[in-house]
């Protein structure tokens, strides 16, 4: 039996981690293929922190936080952008099997050919000195995230929620690293690659937990360390909001380099000078398609660049910031962006579903979300490539279907009815040539009668909806 006090053990260790409450003995190894992959280790406790969220909210204020009202505190979460948020994260994580590392080995290629000094990684100087470096080079590559319109591009992402809780955190990019990894070469001059990869992980992990409206103001640590509060902030489409807190963990650095903003709520201002903050886009993308996510604004900045006339124009096109046009400075006018009412929050894109069609939705969701997880307990080369593709298509499949069911588009039910149709074959084979066992036999009968109901009951309720 597992004893009690392993379980405690497990679920301290497991917290700490996303506090970077780490032992630098206990996380210090010789060689970067030691390093254990935290991240898919914490799945676990993301979905703790996440069901901790929606049950506080479910019993704070008579769960005011849930009611889909245009209120300030109201209409914190829904099951299309948590479905939308947490597919992001499938498929930035599915990607590390088709996409070159290249934040790896770029490190690796400096560290091994231009290092200026070896140093030991069990030394804690040099564990805390790779603290410092790999947060302030998180710092500057956040901040060119949003002030570089290419590299906007891979970042914008992470922002198009209108959300903000735990799930927002797992909304990511599939090609953010290739815009991220130059800022990382230069602790490539003396930083061993254990504690690189080791601290690169933890600076992620403590970026997940300040993701929620749950937690207020933390008081003088808001002056030291990244906190939902500041974060909240950087996520603002209000104009006082915007190129603000880029923190990863340490919010020093933006006090530093003058990028540091409060929140603009108690206790921070008086009452009649409150300004809440609106999450997303300043210009929403309202949608749930997960291809329109990941590449929406990247297919602007290219058609942009395109027919923009000029060869220092296009550049700036793809260097400025996503604000800037001709006439305006580099990151563009603060005046041009929309003010937010304060005493009424924007509309978010919400389209009204059927409970029945999202109680579909989450049920397949669980599933997608096993098969995403059995995948991930595998790296890169470990499983045969017919498979890994088969399974990806999978998921991108599922999550592009409740992406159009999300949207209400025409077909939609009919599109997710011959996905289960297609999942169910897929199944078959693998079951007929022994790769999976009989068992899977109760998944495809799963599919095929949930797909056929959904099918005979929910298309013309969706439809009726589409035309109120």
């Amino acid at each position: 039996m597992v004893a009690i006090a392993d379980v405690i053990t497990y679920v301290l260790r497991g917290a700490g981690r996303l506090f970077y409450i780490v032992s630098p003995k206990a996380t210090t190894f010789g060689h970067y293929q030691e390093v254990p992959d935290y991240i898919a280790e914490s799945i676990p406790f993301f979905v703790l922190t996440i069901t901790l969220e929606f049950l506080s909210l479910v019993f704070r204020h008579g769960g005011k936080g849930l009611r889909k009202e245009r209120l300030w505190d109201a209409s914190r979460y829904s099951v299309n952008d948590m479905v939308g948020s947490i597919g992001a994260g499938m498929l930035q994580q599915i990607s590390k099997f088709f996409i070159y590392n290249i934040t790896l080995n770029s490190y690796l290629y400096v560290y091994e050919n231009f290092r200026f000094v070896t140093l030991d990684p069990h030394n804690i100087w040099v564990w805390i000195a790779g603290f410092f470096i790999i947060d302030l080079g998180y710092y500057l590559f956040h901040r060119a995230a949003h002030e570089v319109n290419l590299f906007w591009a891979t970042h914008v992402v992470h922002h198009s929620s209108e959300y903000y809780n735990q799930t927002t955190a797992l909304r990511q990019s599939v090609f953010q690293v290739y815009a991220s990894w130059v800022f990382d070469l230069p602790a490539a001059l003396f930083l061993p690659p254990s504690l690189y990869v080791m601290h690169k992980q933890f600076n992620t992990l403590f970026q997940y937990w300040i993701h929620t409206e749950v937690i207020g103001n933390l008081g003088p640590l808001e002056y030291i360390i990244n906190t939902p509060s500041a974060h909240r902030l950087h996520h603002g489409r209000n104009p006082y909001c915007i190129d603000k807190n880029y923190a990863g963990t340490l919010i020093i650095w933006d006090i530093m380099f003058g990028t540091f903003e409060l929140e603009r709520t108690a206790p921070n201002v008086k009452a009649e000078n409150s300004e809440p903050v609106a999450f997303g886009l300043t210009h929403p993308i309202n949608t749930f398609d997960p291809f329109t996510i990941q590449f929406h604004h990247l297919k602007h900045v290219l058609r942009t660049c395109w027919s923009t006339p000029g060869s220092l124009n296009k550049l700036k096109v793809l260097f400025y910031g996503p604000g800037w046009h001709d006439d305006t400075p580099r990151t563009g006018l603060l005046e041009e962006i929309p003010v937010i009412a304060k005493d009424i929050p924007p509309q978010k894109y919400d389209p009204t579903l059927s409970l029945g069609i999202n109680v579909y939705v989450v049920a397949h969701f669980a599933v997608l979300v096993a098969v995403n997880g059995i995948l991930l307990d595998h790296k890169p080369g470990e499983l045969d490539f017919a498979v890994v593709v088969t399974t990806s298509t999978y998921i991108f499949s599922t999550l592009t279907t409740f992406g159009y069911i999300f949207d209400r588009k025409q077909w939609a039910i009919e599109y997710e009815f011959l996905r289960s149709v297609f999942v169910c074959g897929a199944l078959e084979v693998a079951r007929q040539t022994e790769y999976l066992p009989n068992l899977v036999i109760a998944l495809e009968a799963f599919h095929i009668l949930t797909g056929m109901w959904l099918l005979m009951t929910q298309r013309s309720a969706l439809k009726e909806i589409k035309t109120e």
